[in-house]
């Protein structure tokens, strides 16, 4: 495949120095990014699921982590984590994939 995932720990690294995060949000935010990645990780070895099915549900993974995160953030650091998610679907769209078979584009 392309790219390695990151950990959960070089995600929260990351976003903590994107949005700087208090300890507090880090511990909040921590255990989200591990749950995501376990059921992402899951979801890759289910050989079950057609690759349409895998998006979909790797999209729906995302987006409740990224809902539970958003409602931890401050609302400077919310804004900014929503524009990132954005920049991140866009980019996706380009590569051609992201978005299930069917779906209306991203406006």
């Amino acid at each position: 495949m392309g790219r390695m995932q990151m950990s959960p720990d070089e995600r929260l690294a990351q976003m903590t120095k994107r949005y700087d995060l208090s300890a507090d949000q880090q511990t909040q935010i921590k255990p989200i990014l591990a749950d995501s990645q376990q059921q992402m990780t899951a979801l890759r070895g289910d050989s079950s699921m057609s690759r349409e099915d895998k998006m979909t549900k790797m999209m729906s993974i995302r987006e409740a982590s990224n809902t539970k995160i958003s409602a931890i953030l401050n609302d400077s650091q919310k804004q900014k984590f929503t524009e990132d998610q954005q920049k991140m679907q866009q980019r996706m769209m380009q590569r051609g994939g992201g978005a299930p078979a069917g779906a209306p584009p991203a406006q």
